[in-house]
């Protein structure tokens, strides 16, 4: 079934029961929604070059919208830029993250965009910094901490009457009167606003010139985030994840009955187990026990392989103490540090568990940890292609997790949040729908592992290739992780 089919069926069970017309968040395989996580940017250097990305938001829809766009740091997700973007129907805005210094390593990262769309504030022609003012007390990593994080953008809501004319572009390719949008809180006129409808989709590039390498990838799209249009503001944090407008989750399990598979899982508004519902209730729909993914390590090819791990809501859990799912508190020198294990195996189904703090053979009783709310697992085999140190070898990462898998050049791997504490308690109230025309009695759902999105991104070099005509012969590419969940102690493969 298609999501929407799944929500149809759920929607129409929930108002069977006298609970009204029911809504609820879903990650959206389809691609579009109100909510855009792009799982990861850099300006980190590989080979001493620099990293550059590339954001793209596109709305798909007939109608103008107004989005947050925040930028979050790949330590502990703490704010280093905000602003309110205006997109006209059909529209799509570019920018750019950029080094904010070419020399200096230890600067931070800068957004410029040429783009016409509406922005408050205006964005000026050189871009603009990011701060540090959230993390000003951390002096161990200091700028240098805005280098590498993740972005997420967020619908506020559907624009119309004269603030739509504002933001619309004309014929010329340039909206119509920008600084009418432009108000010193941010506020627009109540009657101009309208409830979010999503369609908004978006991709991430990061791309190092001088290395000739390019790495693509999808933003992770959440639809019905959100019933209730909200007025934008330029406040600082205000307007995040914890304004969900609802307190409910779609969530695809396994074979809850005998027979049928892919059952939507539909959380009813209550009080979760924790402080944040709306969070509890966009966590549900991430949450993965295990990661899965490809390393290529090749000697022939002087390949690398590093997989991003982005943890978008885990900055609501985890501060000097840490709730569930997470376990650690946060320490910027430290992290927030989660125990894993890692399976590998090769392409000829050879295979080995990887544990310790390098995944070298250990005791079996030792795991390994991620530790960031970006973190970048960068696999090694000990070749002399492969990095040494902290820093990863594709996306030049220092917030880094290291493994080793022995002698094999490639094959793939399997990361298990297996700690018992990595879990969510749903509601009292929550129901599971299996199949088509029965439902489980209501009763708390334990949803386990971590709300975990992200990527494998891999190098290639052409060593037979000889000098190339501009650049070195290298080549990149990423995939989207698989994922395996758990709901109740039902395991969907």
């Amino acid at each position: 079934m298609k999501p929407m089919q799944k929500k149809a069926l759920v929607v129409a069970v929930a108002a069977g029961l006298g609970c009204g017309a029911a809504e609820a968040v879903y990650k959206n395989p389809e691609g579009t929604g109100q909510v855009l996580i792009y799982p990861y940017y850099t300006v980190q250097q590989v080979g001493g070059k620099s990293m550059n990305t590339l954001i793209s938001v596109v709305n798909t829809t007939s109608q103008a919208k107004v989005v947050k766009v925040r930028f979050r740091e790949g330590k502990g997700s703490v704010e280093v830029l905000d602003f309110n973007l205006y997109l006209s129907p059909n529209d799509v805005w570019t920018a750019a993250v950029i080094p904010d210094s070419a020399t200096d390593t230890t600067s931070g990262g800068k957004v410029i965009s040429s783009d016409k769309s509406c922005t408050n504030p205006a964005l000026p022609s050189g871009g603009v910094t990011f701060r540090n003012l959230a993390y000003a007390s951390d002096t161990v990593n200091g700028n240098s901490r805005s280098r590498e994080g993740y972005l997420e953008i967020l619908e506020f809501a559907t624009l119309t009457g004269t603030t739509a004319t504002n933001v619309t572009h004309l014929s010329t390719g340039v909206p119509a009167n920008c600084a009418a949008v432009q108000t010193a809180n941010g506020a627009l006129p109540s009657g101009d606003i309208a409830p979010p409808t999503g369609g908004l989709a978006g991709t991430g590039t990061i791309i190092n010139v001088a290395q000739g390498s390019d790495i693509g990838y999808n933003a992770v799209a959440f639809a019905d985030w959100r019933f209730s249009a909200y007025n934008p503001t330029l406040a600082d944090e205000t307007f995040n994840l914890t304004d969900g407008g609802t307190f409910s989750a779609t969530v695809n399990t396994a074979n809850l009955s005998s027979g049928y598979r892919d059952t939507p899982v539909f959380v009813m508004n209550d009080s979760w187990a924790t402080a944040s519902p709306a969070v509890d209730a966009f966590s549900s729909t991430i949450m993965a026990t295990n990661v899965m993914n490809e390393f290529i390590l090749e000697s022939s090819t002087l390949s690398n392989t590093d997989w991003v791990l982005t943890f978008p809501t885990k900055r609501y859990y985890v501060g000097a103490t840490a709730a569930r799912p997470f376990t650690k508190g946060f320490s910027s020198s430290t992290g927030a540090c989660e125990p894993i294990t890692l399976t590998y195996f090769d392409r000829e189904e050879k295979g080995a568990t990887a544990s310790g703090s390098d995944f070298s053979p250990s005791p079996p009783a030792t795991t390994s940890t991620v530790c960031w709310e970006s973190t970048i697992v960068s696999f090694r085999s000990g070749q002399a292609h492969n990095p040494t140190g902290t820093t990863s070898a594709v996306l030049g990462s220092t917030n880094t997790t290291s493994v080793t898998v022995g002698t094999f050049q490639n094959g793939w791997a399997n990361i298990n949040f297996g700690a018992s504490a990595h879990k969510i308690e749903g509601p009292a109230t929550s129901r599971v729908y299996a199949p088509v025309t029965s439902m489980v009695s209501p009763s708390s759902v334990t949803y386990f592992g971590l709300p975990v999105v992200g990527f494998m991104a891999r190098s290639y070099t052409n060593t037979s290739a000889g000098t190339c005509d501009v650049v070195p012969c290298n080549y990149n590419s990423s995939f989207e992780h698989k994922y395996r969940t758990n709901l109740g102690g039902v395991a969907k493969q």
